[in-house]
């Protein structure tokens, strides 16, 4: 397979390493284009344009960290910022860009209600125009190199506080 596009969505919440350092082996042997995906989903309660605005702008700011610090320079990752639905909006990206390689990171089920709730990793997986990698949270995972014994956190500045 040959993968030139790369679509990585990101929960700035939770650690987003994974999937980047996945993505960083790939892009390691290869020309690949990155683009990293935060979807704000603000459907509970609407926003101002100047919260829209701030949240957008704190959001590109937190990529385009994760982009130098794993890509070597803010500009080697393309970054997007939307508000929708997450699932629709990684879907319509995937597709306007014509990705050929959705990463995504599993998500951590705890409770009944959870599992038996259809995900959004699930929804993506199904509606999505091109293959995707579901990688388990926590676990070292590389492609095709194995992840170096030292495996640096993103910087603490680029991951964002719960709302």
């Amino acid at each position: 397979m040959n993968i030139k596009r790369i679509l990585i969505p990101l929960d700035l919440i939770r650690s987003p390493c994974d999937c980047l350092i996945f993505a960083q082996n790939m892009a390691a042997d290869r020309p690949v284009c990155v683009t990293l995906l935060y979807v704000l989903n603000l459907n509970i309660v609407p926003p101002t344009p100047q919260i829209y605005d701030e949240l957008c702008a704190e959001s590109e700011g937190a990529l385009r960290k994760l982009a130098r610090f794993f890509f070597g320079s803010e500009l080697a990752a393309r970054v997007v910022v939307r508000m929708g639905t997450p699932y629709k909006e990684i879907v319509a990206e995937a597709k306007k860009e014509s990705a050929d390689l959705i990463i995504l990171s599993a998500p951590k089920r705890r409770t009944w209600k959870q599992l038996l709730r259809l995900g959004t990793t699930q929804k993506i997986i199904d509606a999505a125009p091109c293959p995707s990698v579901v990688l388990p949270r926590g676990q070292k995972v590389a492609w095709p190199h194995s992840v170096p014994a030292m495996m640096e956190a993103a910087p603490a500045e680029a991951v964002l506080p719960a709302a």
